[in-house]
């Protein structure tokens, strides 16, 4: 069926099949011929008129410069009533109607991961609606200097800072210090809620300030998209690094030998 090259089913297998080329286990040439058996597919069911009705989504929030509604079409989102659109795919990424709808109704959505930068490699952000009404990458580059200190009050700390004892908030895509903003700040400790494409919930980020090391995280993908499992822990200087399953073993080595003994 036609409907199948939007389904995620399709993408999934697509990416799963990327892998096993990158693992050694497929060649190209076998994953090209089978694109090429779907594309012959698809164009005798065309030639046959066999397309079916596609029922594409309404954004829930309006459209944020006329009211009009918002609604999805083969290549955007767009509204009904006047020129606001938005492209349904940004940087390899596919929008969801709820993603738009959160972009619309809150200005910024995010951190979202899956985005692909035109050297290929996977990339997070969060994304902002502009004043113009375009979605645009904030990627939470170091502004403390001209960003005013966000108001926090209503917002519950995640710990103490580990370069200053400062309190440490979530803000847009990062977890970072309260004395990290302004002309006279006196902190720079800013950490991602995403990292490598790993989400970073909020009670890692607690674990992490509070005893030094998060939990084991397997959905790292380093620079070359090889998938990896670390614990994120803060070093002496008060950063975050990776530690990883063998050197956690080396720290303790009864608990390994008794591993050794078990098996």
């Amino acid at each position: 069926h036609l409907v199948e090259l939007a389904s995620p089913e399709l993408t999934g297998e697509w990416e799963h099949k990327l892998k096993l080329i990158e693992a050694g286990k497929l060649t190209r040439d076998e994953f090209m011929k089978q694109i090429n058996e779907l594309v012959r597919k698809m164009v005798a069911v065309i030639k046959h008129g066999e397309i079916p009705d596609v029922v594409y989504a309404t954004v829930t929030a309006p459209c944020p410069k006329c009211g009009g509604v918002v609604q999805e079409n083969y290549r955007k989102f767009q509204c009904q009533k006047c020129d606001f659109a938005i492209w349904k795919v940004t940087s390899g990424r596919e929008w969801s109607p709820e993603e738009v709808a959160e972009l619309i109704s809150k200005r910024v959505v995010g951190p979202l991961t899956g985005f692909r930068s035109k050297q290929g490699r996977p990339f997070s952000a969060l994304v902002r609606l502009t004043e113009d009404l375009r979605p645009e990458f904030d990627f939470g580059q170091d502004r403390g200097d001209a960003e005013a200190a966000p108001d926090f009050s209503g917002q519950e700390p995640l710990g103490r800072c580990p370069k200053c004892g400062a309190r440490v908030f979530e803000h847009g895509i990062t977890y970072t210090c309260e004395k990290a903003f302004g002309a006279d700040r006196t902190c720079d400790f800013r950490s991602g809620r995403v990292i490598l494409q790993q989400p970073v919930e909020r009670e890692q980020m607690k674990k992490l300030l509070a005893t030094g090391r998060t939990d084991l995280l397997t959905g790292f993908v380093s620079k070359k998209g090889r998938r990896f499992k670390a614990f994120l822990v803060k070093t002496p200087d008060g950063k975050i690094g990776f530690e990883f399953q063998a050197r956690a073993a080396k720290d303790k080595p009864d608990e390994a030998k008794k591993r050794r003994r078990a098996a």
